[in-house]
C-alpha cells in the first residue's frame, strides 16, 4: 500500500495529494509520492521527504510500464508491475527525483490507451514530461538537471533533453533510441510521434548503455543513433546485463561514468 505523506513544501505546479492507481511499488525509506500538474495533465512523481538540495537535480524517468497484455492488446492501466526507474532513482547518489510516465500511478480522466501505446512519445507526452521536470527542479531549488531513463524512459529523457538548455547530463539504459528501427526489428507497428533518431546531436555529456543479453532492445539496433546523439565526447557502451536486470545494482558505476566525462 502507498503511504500517505504530507510534503513539507509544495512548489507551483505540484499537487500535495496521494496518488491513486491500480497498485504501486513500495517506496524506499524517506521517499514520498505526489502528483505534478504539467501542461494540463497530471504525472506521478517522488522525491525524498527530506530533499537533498543542490544546483543539479537528477530526474529518473520511468519506463513504458504495462502498455500491452500478453496478447498484445492495450492494457487499461499502464502502471508498471515493477518500477525499474523508481528503483534506479532511489539508488542514485545526490539530489534525485523520480517521474512517472503519462497515466501511470494516477487517475486522470484525460487518459486514453494511445497515451501509453501508439502515442507514448507524442508531442503532448514530451511537453507534459518537460513541464514536470521544470516543476521538480523548482521544488528542489535546482538550476540544472541530469536526465536518466530506463527503456522507454530513456527515449523520453532524450526527447526532453533535446529541448532544454539546462541539461548537464543524459543517461539512457536499455533504451530503443531509434524507434523506427526498433519497431521494425521486433515486427511491431510504427509508433506515432517523436523519435530520437530524428534529433540533431544533443550538446550535453551523455552515457548510453545497452545490455549484451537484452532480447528486447538489441545493441545493434540503437548504437548508431546513440553515437550520433552523444557526439565524440559521449559514451556508448554495452554491459553484460539483460533488459530489466541488473542495472540498479550498478547505479554508482553508471553515475560515475557520466560524471567522469571531460
Amino acid at each position: 500500500m502507498w503511504r500517505r505523506l504530507t510534503p513539507l513544501f509544495v512548489a507551483p505546479l505540484l499537487i500535495a495529494s496521494p496518488v491513486a492507481a491500480r497498485h504501486a511499488d513500495p517506496l524506499g525509506a524517506g521517499w514520498m509520492r505526489f502528483e505534478v500538474a504539467a501542461a494540463g495533465r497530471t504525472l506521478a512523481a517522488a522525491m525524498p521527504s527530506e530533499a537533498r538540495t543542490g544546483q543539479i537535480l537528477t530526474v529518473v524517468i520511468e519506463g513504458d510500464g504495462r502498455a500491452h497484455d500478453r496478447h498484445g492488446r492495450a492494457t487499461a492501466d499502464p502502471t508498471p508491475d515493477r518500477a525499474v526507474g523508481l528503483a534506479l532513482a532511489e539508488a542514485w547518489p545526490g539530489p534525485t527525483a523520480w517521474l512517472g510516465r503519462p497515466c501511470q500511478y494516477v487517475r486522470d480522466a484525460a487518459c486514453k490507451p494511445a497515451d501509453w501505446t501508439t502515442h507514448r512519445f507524442s508531442e503532448e507526452a514530451v511537453a507534459m514530461t518537460d513541464a514536470a521536470v521544470g516543476a521538480l527542479m523548482a521544488r528542489a531549488g535546482a538550476k540544472q538537471v541530469r536526465l536518466v531513463g530506463w527503456s522507454g524512459g530513456g527515449v523520453m529523457a532524450t526527447l526532453v533533453a533535446a529541448r532544454r538548455t539546462d541539461v548537464v547530463g543524459l543517461v539512457t539504459i536499455a533504451a530503443p533510441l531509434d524507434l523506427k528501427a526498433w519497431t521494425r526489428s521486433r515486427g511491431l507497428s510504427p509508433l506515432q510521434g517523436l523519435d530520437p533518431a530524428d534529433l540533431p546531436p544533443i550538446p550535453a555529456p551523455q552515457l548510453h548503455l545497452t545490455g549484451a543479453f537484452d532480447p528486447l532492445v538489441r545493441p545493434v539496433v540503437v548504437k548508431e543513433t546513440a553515437r550520433r546523439l552523444a557526439g565524440p565526447r559521449g559514451q556508448v557502451e554495452t554491459w553484460p546485463e539483460r533488459h530489466d536486470c541488473c542495472w540498479v545494482a550498478r547505479v554508482d558505476e553508471i553515475a560515475a561514468g557520466l560524471i567522469s566525462q571531460p
